[in-house]
């Protein structure tokens, strides 16, 4: 059996240390990504309630992208939930009629 030499210890050393340093990096970022991700989930979220008078030409869907926020994923989820509140069975809705809005912030009024 061989000794190794004084040169290739030195290069098998250089490379556990890159494999650790390598592996510490990793670590570390996946840490302080884990944290900042967890930050912004904890933000609180405030519900209010408006009222909005149906404009000429708009639907449930152009009023969606007025107020879509936050905690709702689509604007299908909005507007079942402006259907119910309003106690609308189709998606027909008339200008001058008004709407109860409910809508998220993270701002508190």
């Amino acid at each position: 059996m061989r000794a190794n030499t004084r040169a290739e210890r030195i290069v098998r050393n250089r490379k556990i240390m890159l494999a650790i340093a390598v592996i510490s990096s990793i670590i570390v970022a996946m840490t302080f990504g884990g944290i900042k991700a967890k930050a912004d989930t904890t933000r609180e979220i405030y519900s209010y309630y408006t009222s909005y008078e149906v404009q000429p030409g708009d639907t449930l869907w152009t009023i969606a992208d007025k107020f879509t926020g936050p905690d709702y994923t689509d604007k299908q989820t909005f507007i079942k939930n402006v259907k119910s509140m309003n106690h609308l069975l189709s998606d027909d809705i008339t200008a001058g009629n008004y709407l109860v809005i409910e809508y998220y912030s993270y701002d508190e009024l």
